[in-house]
């Protein structure tokens, strides 16, 4: 099967990748990790956009889906740094 080359497609397959994996991680519970907790889920959902950006680039020779699903986790990592408050601990 052929699959096409685009942008928008990487966008898309980068977000269902994110919700698909975040979905699970939600209903952890993230208590014991202390200073994490807050970040942990949504850190680990950008773990299969990683994996499917380096296999749309190396694999599968497809360069503007992988381009998509990199500014996809890009992004979003970025976000859960800047939006995402951890608690002080002392």
């Amino acid at each position: 099967m052929k699959i096409k080359d685009s942008f928008w497609l990487g966008l898309l397959v980068g977000l269902a990748a994110f919700g698909l994996t975040y979905l699970p991680l939600y209903f952890v519970n993230w208590e014991k990790l202390g200073i994490f907790r807050e970040r942990a889920p949504f850190l680990l959902a950008f773990i299969p956009g990683v994996i499917l950006f380096r296999m749309m680039l190396v694999k599968w020779n497809l360069e503007k889906t992988g381009k998509g699903i990199l500014v996809v986790t890009v992004v979003g990592m970025l976000l859960v740094f800047f939006l995402v408050k951890t608690p002080v601990t002392t």
